[in-house]
Order: C-alpha cells, then structure tokens, then sequence
C-alpha cells in the first residue's frame, strides 16, 4: 500500500505517454488517469491515517543499497513520517483534483494524453522528494519536478512566449539546482551522511555557515523568494491546470519542504528573506492586472510567510507546514476558478477587460470557489488561511528573536497589501464595469462537466478539514498574544477594502509603472547578467567556434 502511491501516477505517466495512450484515445486517457489518480489519493488517505492516528512511522527499503563509498552506503527507501504524509496528502488532493479539472479544461487540445502523462510525471516526482529518506533521494525529486515544469509551462510550444517563459524558469531552476547539489556534497563531506536523521543528530557547529546560505539559496530559488522570483510571473503562460499545480501544492514548495526538514539555517536571514518576500509578492500583485499573474504573485507572498515561519523555531516549523497544507488547498481553488472566468470571457486574462462579470457569465459553482478561496486567502475569521497565517504572524510577535519584531511588521503590511489586492481583483472584476464590453457568453461556451464540478468539491472540502488543524496550533499560542494584536490583522481586512475600491477607481497614482514593471528585477538582471553573458557568448564564438576552432578544422582536411 505505501508503494501504491508511486506505482499509480508512474503507471498513469507510462499509459498516457506510451503507444497505448493513442490507442485508448482521449476517453481511454481521461478514465485511465482519473482513475489511477483516485486510487493515489484513497492511498495517501490511508497512509495518513496509519501514521498519524495509528502512530505507524513507515520505512521501506525498495532497491537495496543504491549507491556504496567507503563506509557509506545509500538506499533507496520510502519513509513516512508526520512530515511527509501531511504534505503527500495535500500533493494526492491537489493533483486529482488538477487532473479532473485538466480534463475539461485541456478536452481540445490534441495532445491531450501527453499532457496528462507530464501532469502525472510531475506529480510522481513530487512524491518522490516527498517520500525520500535521504538528501540525494530527495535531489532526483528536486531536478524531476524542475524538468517537468519546463515541458508543462512550454506545453503550448507554438507561443513564442511560453517557450521564453520555459527557458526562463528552467535556467532559474538549474541555479536552484546546482547549489542544492553543491550543499549536498559539502553535507556529506561535513556529517558522513545524507539521512535527514543522522544529518540533524550532528552538532550544528560541525556544519558551516556557507554550507546553510547555500542551501538556503537553493530552496530560495525554487519557492520563488526575493531575488529569484523572475520566472514565477512569466510561468503563467502555460494552461491553467499547470498554474495550479505549480504554484500550490509541488514545485514552489519543495523549497520550504526541504527546509522544514533540515533546521540548520540562520534564522536572521531566513526571517529577512521570508518577510521581504511576503511584502514584495503583495506589492507586485497590486499593481498587476493580469488575473493570473496577481494570484501568481499571491502564491510568492504566502511563501513568505512560511518562509518567515520556518526561522521562527520548532513552532514556526508546524506553522509553515499548516499554512503550506492550507495555502495549496484554496490557492488550487482560485487558479481553477480563474481558469473558468478566463474560459467563459473569450480567453481574456486583462482585469481590465471584464467589468461587471456575473455568476452568468461563468459557472456559479466557479465563482462561488473563486470567492470562498479569496476569502480564505485574505484570512477572513473562521476560515482555513485565518488561522494558519493568524498563528505565523502570532508567532513572529511572541518570538524572542532580534529580528521577529521587524519581521511581525512587513508580516501585517503584507496581509494588509493581500487583501488590497483580493479585494481589487474581486471589485475590478465582478462590481465596477468601466469596461463597457458585452461579452455575449453563450451557454455553450461555458465550461460545464461533473468533473469541474467534483474538483471544486474536494479542495473545498479540503480547505473546510484543515480549519481543524489551524485551531488546534492556534490554541496554544493565543494566551501569550493581547487582544489588539489578534484583532489587528481583521480590520486590515477592512482597510484593505477602502484602499481596493479607490485604486480601481484613481488614475493618479504615480508610483504605478514601477511597481507594475516589478521593480526593475528583470531589467536588471538582462542589462548585467544576461548581456554579459551574450557578450562573451558571442566573444567566444568569433575567436573559437568561428576562428581557432575553423582554422584548425580546414587544416586537417587539407
């Protein structure tokens, strides 16, 4: 049974990805992996259950020793934990319920079976990290899921810009990967092995600050945090369904998963990171009016937050994985509910561009998610993202850390910025028409299937069952906290909403092209880095390929 998780989504990829996807068909593909998705999710269910409510810890030794130097041997083992099944139970949730909505979402297309088969090796690889016992297990779960993104965010390889948007997420993930493998290497040289156990049981002083800011730098990179943020934007040219695997529940949070893992970080710049990022994505979503980009950005502000939350102790290290589990669930919901609006309004993503839309111009099931899943993301009370994201920003106040004052303040301002943002996609869409467009949406250009309607209904069920496990950390920490700072983040909410119908209604703003343009990052980077790089590039070739090199070629064949 613990295997079954993983030889499911391999069988689906195997399927759909082989001659015998083409010769089922679409309808074959559609019932083959929807099937095998749902047994990987029962699964997962059952392995949760045995570990946590049967305090059943799994460790399974598939391969025998994998790699042997000197005194050291490497296995490939599957190990379950309280970590990992929470987080593989958040991954199997998701991703069926991205593989129901794909199906209707992606019907047209004619490589439908080779989409869902990448969807499916995404997934597999994800689980992988998740389930490994050992960092060099865990890497070949790293580099999978960044492979995969590359073929699903340039799925749609006709578009000049999805494949720019590929290689540019690919490139950034490289860097992500090579200082993940070179922390890897120096661990094992440092403590003698690569076991998650074995490497926390050594005393941190025997590990090197350079060793923990490399690693910190490759997790940065891969949950998009201030600095290497540039591919998240530009990722949102692949099909919806890719969007909301991406950036919920698997590739963005490998990183924060990696460290809540290993706790050997330096905890005053992991505080800076997490909170410069939560404030960054928030002030970057504002200014976007891309419907997908601002909940792109919104997936980059959260992981801040957790961000924040794993430099905050042992407690901060459950908080992170709370709102990690909460965050994947209504972050899912807001990209497929996007999905259906974009679908129902003749492809157009421009905010701008809608004005007035109506539960009859999309499914009322779609617009219903789409608000229930704001409102979480907002924290609104007695929602799922209140109490995980209430309990980080409890946490950073109640902190003895230096830093975690500081680290409390851009924490608010950037719950302040979220429901800014929320609140102004909401209006700009849905409630102030300046756009003077009739869309005449037809019935048949709404997207309509049960399977729609079975993906909403798990991440919302979803998203209602983890209300359980955000009060159950909550309780424990609201004693120490007094009553003006619990209530402050519920009248930013308030605040958020003023200051939302008046950027949607003002043209004055000056600040807004620096703000919408990112603040320079990717300007920067292609006027240093990237032309430096051409540069030589184009040095090189003059002098060797084209010079020396040819030179040489023509006097051998002479």
């Amino acid at each position: 049974m613990f295997c079954l998780v993983l030889l499911s989504l391999l069988l689906s990829f195997f399927i759909n990805g082989s001659f015998i996807g083409r010769y089922i068909g679409h309808r074959g593909s559609m019932i083959v992996s929807i099937s095998l998705c749902f047994v990987s999710l029962v699964t997962s269910c059952f392995i949760w259950y045995e570990v946590i409510f049967g305090s059943c810890e799994a460790y399974i030794n598939l391969f025998g020793t994998w790699i042997s130097i000197g005194t050291m041997n490497i296995n490939w083992d599957v190990y379950y934990d309280s970590l990992s099944v929470h987080m593989l139970l958040t991954v199997s949730v998701v991703s069926f319920a991205v593989h129901c909505y794909s199906m209707v979402y992606m019907k047209a297309d004619p490589h439908l079976n080779l989409f869902i088969s990448y969807l499916s090796l995404f997934t597999f690889f994800m689980v992988v990290l998740i389930s490994a016992n050992n960092m060099l297990g865990m890497f070949i779960g790293f580099e999978g899921i960044g492979i995969c993104s590359y073929l699903l965010i340039g799925y749609w390889s006709h578009r000049l810009a999805a494949s720019k948007s590929a290689l540019k997420a690919i490139v950034v993930n490289r860097i992500s990967d090579g200082l993940l493998l070179w922390s890897i290497i120096w661990l094992w040289w440092y403590t003698g092995s690569l076991e998650y156990d074995l490497i926390l049981l050594n005393d941190s002083n025997n590990i090197s600050s350079f060793i923990s800011i490399t690693l910190l730098l490759g997790c940065m990179a891969k949950s998009v945090q201030i600095i290497f943020h540039v591919w998240l934007a530009d990722s949102m040219e692949g099909p919806t369904p890719v969007s909301a695997l991406i950036h919920a529940a698997t590739l963005v949070t490998a990183g924060i998963y990696v460290m809540v893992r290993l706790s050997i970080f330096d905890n005053t710049l992991v505080l800076l990171v997490g909170s410069l990022t939560a404030i960054m994505g928030g002030v970057f979503g504002i200014f976007q009016n891309d419907l997908k980009r601002v909940i792109a950005f919104s997936t980059c502000s959260q992981l801040g937050y957790m961000m924040v939350s794993v430099g905050l102790g042992e407690f901060g290290v459950e908080a992170s994985m709370s709102h990690l589990m909460t965050h994947a669930s209504f972050k899912a919901g807001l990209f497929l509910a996007a999905g259906v609006v974009i679908t129902s309004s003749g492809s157009y993503q421009h905010m701008g561009r809608y004005g007035g839309l109506t539960g009859s111009h999309c499914t009322l099931f779609g617009y219903l998610t789409l608000l229930l899943c704001g409102l979480s993301l907002m924290g609104l009370p007695e929602t799922s993202g209140f109490y995980s994201k209430e309990t980080i920003i409890n946490l950073s106040y109640v902190s003895f850390h230096p830093f975690a004052e500081y680290a409390h303040t851009l924490l608010l301002l950037a719950a302040f910025v979220t429901c800014t943002y929320t609140i102004k996609l909401f209006v700009q869409s849905f409630f102030y028409d300046f756009s003077g467009l009739d869309f005449n949406i037809s019935p048949a250009s709404k997207p309509k299937s049960i399977l729609l309607s079975v993906a909403f209904s798990v991440l919302l069920l979803d998203i209602v069952a983890k209300i359980w496990i955000g009060t159950s950390l909550l309780s424990g920490i609201l004693f120490f906290v007094p009553w003006l700072v619990k209530t402050l983040p519920v009248g930013l909410i308030i605040a958020g909403f003023l200051t939302a119908t008046t950027a949607v209604t003002s043209k004055s703003f000056s600040i807004i092209r620096f703000n919408a343009t990112r603040w320079g990052f990717d300007q920067l980077y292609a006027r240093t880095i990237i032309w430096a790089v051409l540069d030589w590039g184009r040095i090189t070739w003059t002098a060797g390929d084209k010079g020396l090199f040819a030179v040489n070629n023509q006097k051998v064949r002479f």
